[in-house]
């Protein structure tokens, strides 16, 4: 009977344990074990694993018909920042495809995060994460972590300002939102996280469907959903 009732009660706890509602839902950020921080970092409404996908090195002829007249040799370490145009504007031939559909896809993985949220810096205060950028709140943040420079085929130097130009926040039924400004921190090791900033001007609220982040780091193309109506805290949405 001992042994039914043992069984009976670890079933019940298991059930619980299951069906318990995420620290981002019944939680106040003091209540907050580290486990928790880390979900909130890693796999939650506002953290995600975004596939990324490589452009094709473009060739010596493709450079000099880009306007590289210089170009000799064999494959360039990247399409060229001036030469990319928008993410996935391009059809079959182009250097451009998109995430998951190119020729050289690698099966790369990029952790993403919408930075600006509260429940976001919260957790890295908590797990103590050296990584995280400063912000200045007065824009929305996405930080993209631990970028290889190497496999973008491009250099920290003078960066930030190209990569503006290949970014792009999607509202669903609304105008296309580019970023203000983007900083890219090296981190050593030939890595770097890049955070793009886009204006509070958006209004993103609750009722926005789908949010589409795009964007492109040299050779690196990748993209992330994020849905308003998933990412609030406590029941107040947190952007």
């Amino acid at each position: 009977m001992c042994r039914k009732l043992c069984f009976a009660s670890l079933l019940l706890s298991i059930s619980l344990l299951v069906a318990a509602d995420p620290p981002w839902v019944a939680k106040r950020i003091p209540e907050w074990s580290d486990k928790d921080a880390y979900l909130i970092l890693s796999d939650s409404p506002w953290a995600k694993k975004a596939a990324a996908s490589l452009a094709r090195l473009m060739t010596a002829a493709e450079r000099r018909e880009g306007g590289d007249m210089a170009a000799q040799g064999g494959g360039h370490g990247g399409i060229g920042l001036e030469n990319a145009g928008t993410l996935v504007g391009r059809g079959s031939g182009g250097a451009i495809v998109r995430p998951g559909q190119g020729p050289e896809e690698q099966h790369l993985k990029l952790a993403i995060r919408w930075e600006s949220a509260l429940p976001v810096q919260a957790a890295e205060l908590r797990t103590h994460d050296t990584s995280a950028p400063e912000l200045d709140g007065e824009d929305y943040a996405i930080a993209v972590y631990a970028v290889s420079l190497k496999l973008a085929s491009v250099e920290l130097k003078g960066l930030e300002d190209d990569l503006k130009k290949l970014a792009v926040l999607k509202v669903e039924g609304r105008k296309d939102f580019r970023p203000t400004r983007v900083v890219a921190v090296e981190l050593g090791g030939g890595m770097a996280n890049v955070i793009y900033f886009f204006p509070r001007s958006a209004h993103i609220t609750a009722e926005d469907q789908r949010l589409v982040f795009e964007a492109q780091v040299g050779r690196i193309l990748f993209a992330q959903y994020f849905y308003p109506a998933e990412m609030k805290f406590l029941g107040k949405l947190e952007l």
